[in-house]
């Protein structure tokens, strides 16, 4: 499978490149600062700006699927990045004819607040606020484009092993997600590339954490 992943260099990024080479993927990274990624085979680094849909989609050529996981710096959280980004994407995807995406979120954007449960969610109302509704703006375009999209709204993510058996639900209103969703980077990577094939992930927002399922 050749996928392209948007955020490479992030924290998750790294994870998921590393997970998708590891399982014998070809990787197209599409990247602002191609210095923070450290090469290897069946990689290759495309440096550009999301801005520049002409370049993203002529690297997308080929490609089976488009994995996203960009995100803001902690200092700079509110502002505006997939609400500008995910239209670029749709635009670039579209003139290539890729039509997978998986995008990471976050739990309590859109409609999953309703999954989250206190203490997690004071914080989707408060200092998460802007952040969440960033991405709530980007999401709402990939719902309405045409793209086969799926949605990764994790908790709070940490570093860490990865969990044996991760919660992992598609969101429906009755599903509540623990108190404290603690989530592992290697967990949502491994999730992310689990859904490019799985069919029951299309058109879904997909919750999870790392506390083990029951």
């Amino acid at each position: 499978m050749k996928i392209m992943i948007i955020g490479a260099t992030g924290r998750t990024g790294k994870e998921l490149v590393s997970l998708a080479l590891n399982q014998g993927n070809e990787v197209v990274a599409f990247v602002r600062h191609p210095q923070k990624i450290s090469p290897a085979e069946n990689l290759t680094v495309v440096q550009g700006e999301l801005t520049n849909t002409s370049l993203l989609s002529e690297s997308l050529v080929g490609c089976d699927a488009v994995l996203v996981t960009l995100g803001n710096s902690i200092s700079n959280s509110s502002a505006s990045l997939f609400s500008f980004a995910i239209p670029n994407i749709i635009e670039a995807m579209s003139i290539s004819k890729v039509k997978r995406i998986i995008s990471l979120s976050a739990l309590g954007v859109g409609s999953t607040y309703q999954n989250t449960r206190y203490p997690y969610r004071l914080g989707a109302t408060t200092f998460l606020k802007g952040n969440f509704a960033d991405h709530e703006a980007g999401e709402a375009k990939l719902r309405t484009s045409k793209l086969i999209w799926t949605t990764i709204h994790p908790g709070p993510l940490f570093n860490g092993n990865a969990t044996e058996n991760p919660t992992v639900k598609i969101a429906t209103n009755s599903i509540k997600m623990p108190r404290a969703p603690r989530t592992y980077r290697e967990d949502v990577a491994k999730v992310m590339l689990d859904s490019v094939n799985d069919k029951r992930t299309f058109g879904q927002k997909i919750l999870m954490c790392s506390k083990q399922a029951n």
